[in-house]
């Protein structure tokens, strides 16, 4: 199976992006961040073959209510500028 993926899929991905470094930073849910790095690494390729996941962090904080939540940061090596230009 094949999914197609635009350019504009990558503003859907994670639930926080950043400017990390002059590179895009995703931070997604750790319950789905397995599938969400498979869709990243697809919509990547959609601005070229040299864009890629280079690093990928767990951070587990502490919500105000003291729950544990898990996340993943996902670095890539995508300009920030570039993402910052999709609408």
């Amino acid at each position: 199976m094949n999914i197609k993926v635009t350019e504009e899929d990558i503003k859907k991905i994670g639930n926080t992006k950043y400017n990390e470094g002059g590179f895009l930073a995703i931070v997604c849910d750790g319950d789905t961040s397995n599938t969400e790095e498979i869709l990243l690494r697809s919509i990547l390729k959609y601005f070229g073959d040299e864009y890629k996941v280079i690093k990928a962090e767990e951070d587990i904080w502490e919500t105000f209510n003291g729950e544990e939540v898990y996340d993943i940061l996902f670095i890539t090596n995508l300009p920030y500028e570039i993402y910052d230009m999709i609408k």
